[in-house]
Parts: C-alpha cells; structure tokens; sequence
C-alpha cells in the first residue's frame, strides 16, 4: 500500500549482468568490506519505456538505486527508477502522510490518477 512505502537507503551499484528482465548488481562499498550482489526488478530499472534493461544499462556501469527490500531468502532488491530523477526524489520525498495538498488532475486511470501543478494547502 502507498502509505506503507518507505523511502530506503541510496546506494552506489555495479551492473554485473542480466538474470531476464531483471538487472544484476554489485553494492560498491569501502574496501576490505563483504561484497553484496542484489537485484533490480525490470519494473524497477526506468520509467522510460524499453524492451529490456540491457538498453539502459551496460555491464560495468556504476548507478545510484534505492533499496527497496529483501526477497528470495534475503536477497537485496533496489530501484533504479527512484533514483532516476534527483529533483522528482526530493519533492516527492518532502512530502508526509495525511499532509493536505492541492492540484490540477491532469488524469484519471483505474490505478489512480496523475496530478499536475502540485502547492500545500494553504500556499
């Protein structure tokens, strides 16, 4: 549920390769420390549109992802997409739950709606 989502950790990753859809990662961590593979979903590499991940990213690449849990026996997911676009990030992360906004409903889809012209209440 959207009110449960909480922002994670950003961290440096290494593409290492491609398991399907899903993006292979290496964390880049300070030296002398245990290496950590995790795992960007495809849903999770962009918000651009795109047949599969190895468009976007090459193997040896260093990005900037979230983390976003721990699945398959622990196993560290991440989001590329969260990442994407530093200023969306920060607007979005300054916001609160049950904090009052207004806005322009630009438009209505089954999964809710996009709203554009963002201001607190108030302002």
């Amino acid at each position: 549920m959207i009110n449960q989502l909480r922002p994670g950790a950003v961290r440096a990753v290494e593409v290492i390769g491609f398991d399907g859809a899903d993006v292979l990662v290496k964390l880049v961590d300070a030296e002398g420390e245990k290496t950590e593979i995790g795992r960007i979903p495809r849903q999770e590499a962009s918000t651009r549109r795109m047949e599969h991940p190895s468009e976007l990213f090459k193997v040896g690449q260093e990005i900037i992802a979230e983390e976003i849990g721990r699945w398959r026996e622990g196993q560290l997911h991440l989001s590329a997409r969260a990442c994407e676009i530093p200023a969306l990030r920060s607007f979005l992360l300054a916001f609160e739950r049950g904090q009052v906004v207004a806005g322009t409903v630009s438009e209505v889809h089954n999964f809710g709606v996009f709203v554009v012209s963002f201001r607190r209440a108030g302002n």
